[in-house]
């Protein structure tokens, strides 16, 4: 799918071309993830001994917020250079390692779904940032209730 025939800019340093990809990438984080088809433009050119690959790779990311759990998709890209030293016996490179690699490091590791985001009540699990907790009954009468006297000095 992401592999290309290079066997044209072997042997011919500054020789390049322009090349268009789309495909999936798996891509599954546990807040991020790339679920719809990614596209990639690459400008592959040849030196004396290697084939330099540059371009953009395009991708809409699923991501879920980190602290209220909010889903939503959000458009992305990151650029990419490689350099292939090696090509397959059919003169072939394959590109999809890279843009793999390219993509889970442009994914954001803790997403919020904006920067004031409130999150939710850690006892009700209310998103505080559509509806106020009204607040909880004392923890005392709890059955666990003794075992907070642990935790505060």
């Amino acid at each position: 799918m992401f592999t290309h025939l290079v066997t044209d800019l072997i042997g011919r340093p500054g020789t390049r071309r322009d090349v268009d990809l789309r495909g999936q990438l798996d891509i599954r984080m546990q807040l991020a993830a790339v679920v719809e088809p990614v596209e990639a433009h690459v400008t592959l050119e040849a030196t004396s001994e290697e084939i330099v690959a540059r371009g953009v790779v395009e991708f809409v990311e699923h991501l879920t917020c980190n602290r209220c759990l909010t889903e939503w998709d959000e458009p992305a890209s990151v650029e990419f250079l490689e350099v292939f030293d090696e090509v397959d016996r059919s003169g072939r490179i394959d590109l999809e390692q890279m843009l793999i690699d390219e993509v889970s490091l442009a994914l954001p590791l803790t997403p919020l779904c904006r920067p004031d985001c409130a999150g939710l009540c850690p006892t009700c699990g209310t998103d505080l940032n559509t509806d106020p907790c009204s607040g909880h009954p004392d923890e005392a009468v709890s059955p666990f209730g003794a075992l907070q006297q642990l935790l505060e000095p």
